[in-house]
């Protein structure tokens, strides 16, 4: 299995607009934002990082 030594993922909420790590909600399994509890795609910045784009 491969090690994560990559710094925890950060995004930018579109509703507060803070940027912190998203928290996981385990009753509808996406990522929300850690303050407003707004839905945020995470996925999207996921591919992204791994494509190497900002």
């Amino acid at each position: 299995m491969a090690k994560q030594s990559e710094k925890p993922i950060e995004i930018k909420c579109p509703n507060c607009k803070q940027t912190r790590e998203p928290d996981f909600n385990e009753t509808t399994h996406r990522y929300v934002c850690s303050i407003c509890n707004e839905p945020v795609d995470v996925q999207v910045i996921i591919e992204k990082k791994k494509r190497g784009l900002k």
